[in-house]
């Protein structure tokens, strides 16, 4: 997605974004317009830069985070003890505790 190891020698120089000249007098609904304005101007930019593929790809990845796919293990068996029958999992808790540990 980024390149991280590219040199910087490389990157082609980028212009500042150009700055609105805003007089005091200016309304501020005119202002807030031109923020607006310059704001979308540079979502496009980064969104041209960064790629619709990759865009797509970090989309993907963060529904499948929220959707749980992408959990750890530990939160997958959290999951599943809370789902449980407690006394069958205070049967397992028995037997763990009762068990004498063995030698490996």
């Amino acid at each position: 997605m980024f390149n991280w190891f590219k040199s910087k020698a490389s990157k082609p120089p980028t212009a500042p974004a150009p700055v609105v000249a805003t007089k005091d007098d200016a309304s501020p609904q005119d202002r807030r317009t031109a923020l607006i304005a310059e704001a979308n101007k540079n979502a496009r930019d980064a969104r041209e830069a960064i790629g619709s593929e990759n865009l797509d790809k970090l989309l993907q990845m963060i529904r499948d985070k929220h959707e749980g796919r992408d959990v750890s293990p530990a939160a997958q068996a959290r999951k599943i003890i809370e789902k449980m029958d407690t006394e069958k999992l205070a049967d397992h808790l028995r037997y763990l505790r009762n068990e004498p540990p063995t030698k490996h």
